[in-house]
């Protein structure tokens, strides 16, 4: 990657400038350019939508706004009391809450950036490589800050290829290279040959699972290094050491992988379990957000990550977000917990604990996947019959994540529904009320219930589609599209795994189901499908 002349226009330092662009050379160099000049740099998502573009132009005050087919200026006043000193202004995905501007001081960006090029051994006859957008944290300041101070060749893909990226590590001879979990199962099922001179793949951005690491490691060995941080704390806080394969083992495979030691000058602190950072490599606070600065940022820069952890081995491992805790009629469940469990009970690939909203208890645990197959759905029966917790609710097909493969967790959450009904009044009407009384009611829970999720997971004037699966299996047929909804019972022998399996077999894109409880009792419930 070589740079050329600017194209940005003349002005003056701390003027703000969104670069809405696709992630390659044309990016990195004007990067770079709003570094040297000592401009901001805002970069969007470059599909960011043109009234999101527009609102975020207007919030920073941008003085000028990069798109692949213009340079436009604005004419707004460059001067800002916030932007002197600034490198970025970064925004959070918005996947828990309205994305907030995270201001990232220049001598942050270069520090954070010097420091994790020392630790992976940036060099210019040592390439490293990225496949991750620039508009992402890690990408521009790890591999593209951090080879630029150092004069390392930078070897940028734009898009993710398992073969041509790693045929293009070894035919330039990179020596590391990143990548994210949400990568890792393409990369496997691919299983291209290991590059000549690759020492490791480094991850970040969201949490290695046991059973990645278990199958990267049987492909590849202990070649890859995890690291942890937030855009806030400018990029990686803690990065998981080199290891013998040995202690590497131990370490990623024996138990959940930890997801490292702390940068040189970066402090930890775990307050009634949720980790806290110190780090001169920090924000300066959210743009023109001083509610939410108070609420990140203690007084004497403790950074509240809002993550959960404990230290093992000197080791940070995550075992949650408080903010994706999911309570349960009192009860509290972590998500990155429960779907330890979930593995441990036979659930593989790309799945989601969810809590669903529920008038009763708060929430329910809901089970997303992104897979549709037979297979998954085996799991997912022996995940509702043996697990710890079991999901209340099931999207198969449906798992939605941000660019950088985070879940969607609350999105997701929203999109499903379950069935409750009150425990002491279902056992009086066992214990007094006429057959025909029982399954009129149950017959009227169902009902409410597909009322529920039609509300939920019905898009815009989606046609819906229902059928009575209470007597037995109907006949699955093929459908002009929109929502199927189908209520079943207990007693007629088509349980509702033998409905999803009949919807898959017939080529459904998403199927879910929904289940109606009285306490430890099933009353049966909706399947779903598209």
């Amino acid at each position: 990657m070589s740079r050329s002349g600017s194209e940005l226009p003349d002005l003056p330092p701390g003027a703000r400038v969104v670069l809405a662009l696709p992630s390659g050379d044309r990016l990195a160099e004007l990067l770079l350019d709003c570094l040297d000049r000592e401009l901001v740099a805002v970069p969007l998502d470059p599909r960011t939508p043109e009234a999101r573009r527009a609102e975020v132009a207007a919030r920073v005050r941008a003085s000028a706004v990069v798109t692949p087919d213009a340079i436009t200026t604005t004419g707004a006043d460059p001067e800002h009391p916030d932007a002197a000193g600034l490198g970025l202004i970064m925004f959070t995905s918005g996947s828990t809450g309205v994305p907030k501007g995270v201001m990232l001081p220049r001598d942050a960006v270069f520090g954070n950036a010097r420091k994790t090029a020392a630790l992976h051994g940036f060099r210019p006859d040592r390439p490293h490589a990225t496949c991750l957008p620039l508009h992402h944290c890690n990408a521009l300041v790890m591999s593209l800050v951090g080879t630029h101070l150092t004069g390392t060749p930078l070897v940028l893909h734009t898009g993710f290829d398992p073969a041509a990226y790693f045929a293009d590590l070894r035919a330039k001879e990179v020596a590391t290279a990143s990548v994210v979990p949400a990568l890792l199962p393409d990369l496997l099922d691919a299983a291209p040959p290991w590059p000549d001179g690759l020492e490791y793949l480094i991850t970040a951005a969201a949490p290695l699972t046991a059973d990645l690491a278990r199958r990267f490691h049987a492909r590849y060995g202990p070649r890859l290094r995890q690291g942890y941080g937030l855009t806030e704390l400018v990029n990686f806080s803690f990065t998981t050491p080199r290891l013998d394969p040995g202690p590497w083992a131990e370490r990623y495979l024996a138990q959940h992988p930890p997801v490292g030691a702390p940068l040189p000058g970066t402090e930890l602190r775990l307050e009634s379990g949720e980790v806290w950072i110190r780090s001169a490599d920090r924000m300066r606070g959210y743009w023109e957000d001083p509610a939410a600065t108070a609420a990140a940022l203690t007084p004497d820069g403790w950074l509240r990550t809002g993550d959960l952890g404990v230290e093992r081995d000197g080791l940070l491992v995550l075992t949650g977000r408080r903010s994706e805790r999911i309570d349960r009629g009192g009860e509290k469940h972590y998500p990155l917990e429960v779907e330890r469990d979930w593995r441990e009970a036979g659930l593989t690939g790309t799945f989601a604990a969810v809590g669903v909203p529920d008038d009763v208890l708060g929430h329910e645990v809901g089970l997303v996947t992104a897979e549709v197959s037979a297979a998954t759905l085996a799991a997912a029966r022996r995940v509702a019959e043996v697990a710890a917790v079991r999901p209340a609710a099931f999207a198969f097909g449906a798992f939605t994540a941000t660019a950088t493969g985070k879940p969607q967790r609350t999105a997701m959450g929203r999109g499903l529904a379950a069935g409750r009904e009150s425990p002491s009044r279902w056992a009086r009407l066992l214990g007094t009320g006429t057959p025909d009384a029982v399954q009129a009611a149950a017959r009227e829970a169902r009902a409410a219930l597909v009322d529920r999720v039609v509300e939920r997971l019905r898009r815009d004037d989606e046609p819906v589609h229902h059928l009575d699966a209470t007597d037995g299996p109907p006949e699955v047929v093929d459908r002009a599209g929109g929502l199927l909804v189908l209520r079943h019972g207990t007693a007629a022998g088509a349980t509702r795994w033998d409905l999803l399996t009949a919807l898959v077999d017939a080529g459904a894109a998403e199927v879910g189901a929904a289940v109606l409880r009285a306490g430890g009792r099933d009353l049966g419930g909706v399947v779903w499908a598209r």
